[in-house]
């Protein structure tokens, strides 16, 4: 397995933090290996700590930095100050730390919703400098890259892409042609929160005497078919009014399927072998024997699941998070801290797992995650001060905000045993970001959610999407090649 990553998060801790963060708060694991995993990781985070910026010594006037995002959004990047909670102190220092060695002040320019990435285009065709980086919703992000309207990161100075605050997985999704229009990085900690992944009712699994996760985890069983096995048949009709709805039980209960596609190893965009360009790719045999099966597993009949495509709200009576957190689902699918919203306020006891194997001989369990990127406008006066601060932030975060949220916040607040512990490693280790959900493809990337919207019958989807997605392709490929911006 990947280690490297592993290494990133955690550092900056202290060593009780890291001894105690997984059992009760007296208490260290008996597992000894475990322990010497643990200081093995800390002897190696000693070194990476020291790696520092390579940034000029340069004082700013007390220019404000200008941050546009919207509001449910400001607290992965920015605190205006300290409140007793760990991950939001650990962002207020970080940005004081910058904000003092470079003399600036922080702003935030408060987008009217997360999606309204228009005012981003007005303020650019207005020529206006209005703002030094936004950190915005992620399609929207790729749509305005493909206008012309964000700088290349290559191009901003002291961005330094070799050092370990840059994840190597985000570069190697956002880049084509050497060109690389989002920043994805440590100066937010959205990516960790945005992890998609499984959480299982631990007391249902004990009662029904199903087999332990954890156990299928470690021993590289838990796969899709055992998943579909373990909540086939499991539905109960508990208020008894014949249908599925609130309250009733189920094996699994999934609301937006997000990253899914991703989680199971497929992307619908694949990059030619100089990665200079991308093809579509969705349509293959592989794909097909998945969609089958999910089909089958989620809409077609199983009266132990329930897919339910509703975007009224993550925590409401038709949201399968709602259902798991009230104790009636076995398994549910999503990204981990919306998730753990819900949890902090029901006696449910959960276990976290990495999404399933589509099959046993399948390297690496898959982490795939949503990204809120940072973008800067191609209107910027001084790219130098831009890339200065950009870099100083994306440092600070790795060594002060990431270990917080990792370490403290999931495993030591929000995994319930060592073993969930576990899971998290596994689950971080392999993240993977989309090329293909960023760029749209006319939702290709998309293709799990909105085939099961639709009832099924992924070959008739394909093949009525497909024309659009192929317009959606040369887009990318003209724009990434030449900067041709396609209407």
């Amino acid at each position: 397995m990947k280690r490297n990553l592993l290494r990133v998060i955690a550092l900056g801790l202290l060593a009780s933090m890291l001894l105690v963060s997984c059992g009760t708060p007296a208490d260290t694991p008996d597992d000894t290996s475990a322990s010497a995993d643990t200081t093995t990781a800390a002897e190696t985070t000693t070194a990476e700590t020291e790696i520092v910026a390579d940034l000029p010594d340069v004082k700013y006037d007390g220019y404000n930095f200008r941050i546009f995002t919207e509001d449910d959004y400001i607290k992965f990047v920015y605190a205006d100050e300290e409140n007793g909670e760990s991950v939001n102190d650990a962002v207020y220092k970080s940005n004081l730390a910058v904000k003092e060695r470079f003399d600036i002040k922080m702003s935030i320019v408060e987008q009217s919703s997360w999606t309204k990435w228009q005012e981003i285009e007005t303020v650019v065709l207005a020529g206006e400098d209005a703002w030094d980086i936004s950190y915005t919703h992620d399609c929207s992000a790729g749509d305005l890259s493909l206008k012309g309207y964000l700088m290349n990161l290559h191009d901003i100075p002291y961005l330094d892409f070799e050092k370990p605050w840059w994840p190597k997985f985000t570069q190697e999704a956002m880049t084509l042609n050497g060109k690389m229009y989002l920043l994805s990085n440590y100066s937010s900690w959205y990516g960790f929160y945005a992890t998609r992944t499984m959480f299982f009712n631990i007391e249902m699994v004990e009662s029904n005497k199903l087999d332990n996760p954890y156990e299928l985890v470690k021993n590289d069983k838990w796969t899709l078919d055992k998943l579909i096995e373990m909540t086939s048949s499991f539905y109960k009709d508990v208020n008894g009014d014949g249908k599925k709805d609130y309250g009733d039980i189920y094996g699994f209960a999934m609301t937006v399927p997000y990253s899914l596609l991703e989680n199971f190893g497929h992307e619908a965009l694949t990059k030619s072998a100089d990665g200079k360009s991308v093809e579509l790719t969705l349509y293959n045999d592989s794909m097909v024997t998945l969609m089958n099966k999910l089909e089958a597993w989620l809409i077609g009949g199983n009266n132990g699941t329930v897919f339910s495509n509703k975007h009224s709200g993550r925590y409401n009576e038709d949201s399968s998070n709602t259902w798991f957190s009230n104790g009636t689902v076995l398994y549910t699918y999503g990204a981990i801290g919306h998730l753990l919203q819900g949890l902090m306020e029901t006696d449910t006891v959960y276990g976290i797992l990495p999404m399933p194997k589509v099959t046993a001989d399948q390297e690496e369990y898959i982490g795939a995650c949503c990204e809120l990127p940072g973008v800067i406008p191609v209107t910027i006066k001084n790219k130098e001060r831009t890339g200065v601060i950009c870099e100083a932030m994306a440092e600070a975060g790795y060594k002060n905000v990431i270990p917080q949220y990792y370490e403290y916040a999931l495993k030591g607040r929000y995994a319930t045993d060592p073993d969930s512990c576990l899971m998290l490693d596994i689950l971080f280790e392999n993240r993977y970001l989309s090329f293909s959900y960023i760029y749209r493809s006319n939702n290709m990337q998309r293709a799990i959610e909105l085939v099961l919207q639709n009832g099924g019958n992924f070959a008739s989807w394909y093949e009525t999407n497909k024309p659009k997605a192929l317009e959606v392709v040369d887009k990318i490929n003209k724009y990434f090649l030449d900067g041709t911006v396609t209407k």
